[in-house]
């Protein structure tokens, strides 16, 4: 498999990671948890989150929190996954 799908599959599966993480976010504030609350779910392992994401939880949580509550739908995780995607490093 050549290096560049290698690092496009990578790629892919950090954004739906990531996506998963906002969609876990805007759940947790949606079922009335605190930032702070949201924060410690996320890196406990019943999450189920890859530890190598913590250093991003709190950044992630943190933009969620800062959402109109109109906006806490499926749509918010769709917006991250498609601009983590669109990302050119």
């Amino acid at each position: 498999m050549p290096a560049w799908a290698v690092s496009e599959a990578d790629k892919a599966a950090n954004c739906a990671a990531t996506a998963d993480i906002v969609r876990e976010a805007v759940a947790q504030r949606v079922a009335g948890q605190s930032s702070e609350q949201a924060q410690g779910f996320l890196t406990s392992d019943e999450a189920g989150v890859d530890d190598k994401f913590d250093s991003a939880i709190p950044m992630l949580v943190d933009w969620v929190y800062t959402l109109d509550e109109a906006h806490l739908t499926e749509d918010a995780a769709k917006a991250m996954e498609t601009q983590c995607l669109e990302f050119k490093s």
